[in-house]
């Protein structure tokens, strides 16, 4: 295997390929150093261990999350009574498709499957959550106030539908996410490179962004 150059970064991004392969807790260093082609020893030149490795990746994977958005800032500017609709659909779109790919694919399906045994991950889903929501309820008071004909829905009502909304798109992405994952357990050969070249199920994202239009237009 050819050797990969090495920093603290570089042996990071190993541990989650590991991690995502194997699982956290069956990730050793010498699965660390062989995602790299390197000699067990030479990561203690970086950490003092697995436990400042994995630390290290759990922050990686909170800052990488951080800037994981629904809706780029300048999509509130644009919203108005004949493009919200589409506005949000191409970006629920975005939102999915962005986790099909590196290394945001093995972030996610690694934060949700040690958010039950870590709470800093737990924390990465409930900061995520907490962005969603926050974002949907911002997009659905704009477009309510900017369409004209219906009853500006009130803060609270925004409110649940923004929880609602959330809580379905999150729900359907871990589904979608696991179906890919499904995928790609069942085809080892699969691996980084040729894994994410794999079609996008565009069934299911269609599924997805109607249920997306579908919540909108209760609210305008």
């Amino acid at each position: 295997m050819p050797k990969k150059v090495v920093s603290a970064q570089s042996i990071v991004e190993a541990a989650l390929f590991s991690a995502f392969k194997n699982g956290m807790g069956e990730t050793s260093l010498a699965d660390i150093a062989l995602e790299l082609g390197i000699k067990k020893a030479s990561l203690y030149n970086y950490f003092a261990g697995k436990e400042e490795i994995l630390a290290a990746l759990c922050a990686y994977c909170s800052d990488f999350y951080a800037r994981v958005n629904l809706f780029e800032q300048e999509i509130f500017t644009k919203i108005n009574s004949t493009n919200c609709e589409k506005l949000f659909k191409k970006s629920v779109d975005s939102y999915i498709r962005s986790h099909e790919n590196e290394p945001l694919f093995q972030i996610y399906t690694l934060v949700q499957s040690e958010k039950y045994f870590d709470k800093n991950f737990l924390d990465i889903c409930q900061a995520q959550r907490q962005k969603i929501l926050d974002q949907s309820f911002l997009f659905f008071k704009i477009a309510s106030a900017q369409t004209k004909g219906s009853a500006q829905k009130s803060d609270d009502e925004l409110r649940l539908f923004s929880n609602f909304f959330t809580d379905g798109i999150l729900s359907r992405l871990d589904f979608y996410i696991a179906q890919k994952k499904e995928t790609i357990r069942r085809n080892p050969e699969c691996d980084a490179g040729s894994l994410f070249a794999l079609p996008s199920d565009e069934k299911q994202i269609g599924v997805i962004t109607a249920f997306a239009v579908d919540v909108l237009k209760n609210v305008i």
